[in-house]
């Protein structure tokens, strides 16, 4: 008690007072840090819900953009495989295509399979030229072969021809053996009643049915060579020898084939035109030592003799029946039936049959000659 009421007293009390002020103030100061703390906390704590906010965002994103990066890669993957392996067939390709040109194709351009070591330039133009020597020689070696095979062909055609020739005589002997009875010897009429007496034996021409039939062929294949040569010809001889046929009483067989063949080549002589339509006989040829210039002015009597010469043209006798319609010599009609059945020329003849039918006013059948030697020797002529 008299330590409180000392005289020293106040200063204690004064201190205690600045002691419990400095407490206050560190008291305050502590919670002034305090209350900061807490509001750095809260911005912290904000700040990293912020953050947390952000990474979930962001891990949202990502896992949503994670298949489609996936995919991408794998297209990538995928297209950078197609294009190495494309790359490597194409390299085996071009690989393979050069392996096969230099030792398959370039060996035989150039002749030999062994590499040439040359220029670019020369190794260009060596397997052309060994190309064009190639191809030559092979051109030589086929027209070689061409030209012994076409004398193989001349020989063996002419060897055809001389068998057909051969058989061709040999079948006209036969022909020609059968048709005459006196080559056949008559048959010994002996009886066997009369000993000693020599006999022939009879002797018969023994054709099989296959011969006959090839014999009549050829003789058929005859008569129309006939005709032929008489469309063709226009000659009187080839159709002479068919008249003879027909009246041959020995190629009774063929009679009707003879008979179509001279039809056949009458027709076509009939049909046939071989003159020139504006030909016109020439005067200063065939009448040098007079003053004649134009046929027109050719008498009677010169057209005559014209007609009647054989030697001269076919054209020329042919021209002569159409300038004699007009004639009036009474020798003319005759001349025109003599040409019709002597002349060797068709054309001539059937041109004379012509200009007598327009002289008469009377038509026969062509080549007709017994009616038109029936008319000249009748009266009413």
């Amino acid at each position: 008690m008299s330590d409180l009421f000392s005289p020293d007293s106040p200063k204690t009390i004064d201190e205690d007072a600045e002691e419990g002020a400095l407490q206050f103030a560190r008291c305050s100061q502590n919670s002034a840090e305090t209350e900061d703390r807490k509001k750095a906390d809260k911005k912290t704590k904000s700040a990293a819900a912020d953050a947390l906010n952000e990474d979930l965002a962001m891990h949202r994103d990502h896992a949503s953009t994670l298949p489609n990066l996936r995919r991408s890669h794998l297209t990538y993957r995928h297209l950078a495989v197609s294009f190495v392996i494309s790359l490597g067939i194409g390299a085996l390709v071009l690989g393979g295509g050069w392996w096969f040109y230099t030792n398959k194709i370039e060996p035989r351009l150039s002749g030999s399979g062994a590499p040439v070591a040359a220029s670019a330039s020369a190794s260009a133009a060596a397997p052309a030229a060994a190309t064009d020597e190639a191809l030559k020689a092979e051109l030589a070696q086929s027209a070689e072969q061409i030209a012994a095979l076409q004398k193989q062909v001349d020989v063996m055609r002419r060897e055809q021809l001389l068998t057909q020739q051969n058989t061709r005589e040999s079948l006209e002997n036969i022909s020609a053996t059968l048709k005459n009875p006196q080559l056949v010897p008559p048959a010994v009429t002996a009886t066997a009643s009369q000993p000693g007496v020599a006999r022939m034996a009879e002797m018969k021409a023994e054709v099989s049915p296959t011969q006959q039939e090839f014999i009549q062929l050829k003789e058929r294949n005859r008569l129309t060579q006939y005709a032929d040569e008489a469309i063709a010809t226009g000659m009187r001889a080839p159709l002479e020898l068919l008249v003879q046929n027909m009246r041959d009483p020995q190629m009774e067989h063929l009679h009707y084939a003879a008979q179509a063949e001279y039809l056949r080549a009458v027709r076509a002589i009939q049909i046939l035109q071989r003159e020139d339509p504006g030909y016109h006989l020439p005067v200063a040829e065939l009448f040098k030592d007079t003053n004649i210039r134009d046929e027109a002015d050719v008498p009677p009597e010169q057209l005559l003799k014209l007609l009647a010469d054989s030697k001269q043209p076919a054209e020329v006798r042919v021209r002569v029946c159409f300038l004699l319609l007009g004639s009036p010599l009474p020798e003319t009609n005759a001349a025109l039936i003599k040409a019709i059945k002597e002349d060797p020329s068709l054309d001539v003849a059937k041109h004379a049959q012509l200009a007598l039918e327009q002289r008469i006013k009377k038509r026969f059948r062509i080549f007709d000659i017994p009616a038109i030697e029936e008319w000249f020797k009748s009266p009413e002529k």
